[in-house]
């Protein structure tokens, strides 16, 4: 079957990218998660569902046998703590037979696997951060291709009809903002799974995208076009994909970076020049303002209120050991959507699917380790990721806080890898000693041959 052969394909990549570095395994791993969506609606059998897991494994095998130094261990103290108590507790709700097993094993993907991806993120140095940012633009790009082609030849030409793509076709862009000329207008999925999960991905990326772009280093003219292209290319994506909540995280990312980045003459013209160039764009083609409907106070309280609503409390008494794993709305093959025991309740809160999957523990114990996260000592202007770390920071923070409006938060593909990856980046604050290491080795230059600037100050 072609599907198992993608499988062994993507495991065989992964593995052989991993054994030569961390972020060589890191890329091809989001390699197959941008495509991910795509290569799955077009061959949709049963074990298509498993080619990013497949990469994933491929990774996480390689980094089984590594031996991390003293002072790595030291930093990542806590984070490995964390990691290890929210793994805990599914595995041992997996030995509870509330749901099928077939079930509890997609739930225990669901809530488990991806999770070792914040102990990546803490072993993350600046150079390789740069290095990964670097290949996400070329990702982005190839991204936003395939995003253009939909938007004019339609998404149809590339998502077959089928129990895959159902989310797709159901979801068009409101009829008041859709093209006149066509009677149903599909929100622009580019290679992923869904619209959302373009637009998240797009977002978490601009965060290392524009860390990379304000960071104090030399580069080369391919790399500053490349980031400048990537970084337009990325913000008009959001806005093809026609959905609301990551356009209000662009916009709280967009307004951290112009505080954060100290400017010379020529990078306000670049923000300027790009900025208009994205307004014009997003003014002149209506399927683009989805995000306006947010004008809307009273649809906005009440799509809010859909999501969080007063059986939250209910739900929490009714079930304090969890619905069983995969039974309170983990993304749920179509092959096995049949064999779930449904609750009482839905809501599209990913706090509520916790309770429903985890119980009442489960959802204290993801709630201590946000409020731990957020609530780190703050980052060191003197470190040269010092924007990018913030807008990490933003990020992962928007994401968990919208989490109370919609799911998808841990299951996403590729999104759910890279916030992870970046909220452990975040979570370990490295000694003076490894940031001068560091410093010693990057390039003393910054910017096209200019002397270096200072941190967060972009050349």
């Amino acid at each position: 079957m072609l599907s198992i052969g993608l499988c062994l394909i993507a495991f065989a990549f992964s593995y052989a990218a991993g054994k030569r570095s961390l972020v060589a395994g890191l890329s091809v791993v989001f390699t197959v998660g941008y495509f991910y969506g795509i290569l799955r609606a077009n061959v949709p059998e049963p074990s298509s569902h498993f080619i990013f897991d497949a990469a994933v494994a491929g990774l996480f095998l390689t980094q089984l046998w590594r031996r991390p130094s003293a002072e790595e261990r030291r930093s990542q103290q806590l984070l490995r703590l964390w990691v290890g108590l929210l793994i805990a507790w599914p595995v041992v709700l997996f030995f509870v037979p509330v749901q099928s097993y077939p079930v509890q094993v997609v739930g225990l993907r669901g809530n488990v696997f991806l999770l070792p991806f914040l102990l990546l993120g803490g072993r993350l140095r600046d150079e390789q951060v740069y290095r990964l940012a670097l290949w996400f633009c070329v990702l982005n790009v190839v991204a936003a291709a395939f995003a253009g082609a939909e938007f004019f030849l339609g998404v149809e030409s590339f998502y077959p009809r089928n129990e895959v793509t159902d989310l797709i076709y159901r979801s068009a862009v409101d009829e008041d903002f859709a093209n006149p000329d066509r009677s149903t207008a599909l929100r622009i999925p580019a290679t992923f799974t869904s619209a959302h999960a373009y637009a998240g991905m797009m977002v978490m990326a601009l965060a290392f995208l524009i860390g990379a772009w304000a960071l104090p280093r030399e580069r080369g003219r391919w790399e500053s076009r490349l980031l400048y292209a990537a970084i337009g290319v990325t913000l008009v994506g959001v806005f093809a994909a026609a959905v609301r909540s990551p356009v209000i995280i662009l916009a709280l990312m967009l307004l951290t970076a112009l505080f954060s980045v100290r400017l010379k003459a020529q990078g306000w013209a670049f923000l300027l020049v790009m900025l208009a160039g994205v307004g014009w764009i997003v003014s002149s083609e209506a399927r683009l303002q989805r995000f306006m409907t947010l004008q809307d106070v009273e649809f906005v309280g009440e799509r809010v209120s859909w999501s969080v609503n007063d059986n939250f409390m209910q739900l929490m008494a009714e079930y304090p050991l969890g619905n069983g794993l995969g039974g309170g709305g983990t993304s749920m093959p179509y092959f096995l959507a049949s064999e779930v025991s449904p609750p009482t309740y839905f809501m599209e809160n990913e706090y509520a699917r916790i309770v429903l999957e985890q119980g009442v523990l489960g959802l204290c114990l993801w709630v201590a380790f946000i409020l731990w996260l957020f609530t780190r000592p703050h980052i060191r202007r003197s470190d040269p990721w010092y924007v990018g770390r913030r807008l990490t920071w933003v990020a992962c923070a928007a994401f968990f806080g919208t989490g109370m409006i919609g799911k998808g938060l841990l299951t996403s593909i590729p999104g759910t890898a890279l916030i992870l990856l970046g909220a452990g980046w975040i979570a370990v604050r490295r000694t003076r000693r490894q940031e001068d290491e560091e410093g010693r080795e990057a390039p003393a230059a910054g910017g096209d041959g200019e002397p270096a600037p200072l941190a967060g100050q972009y050349v």
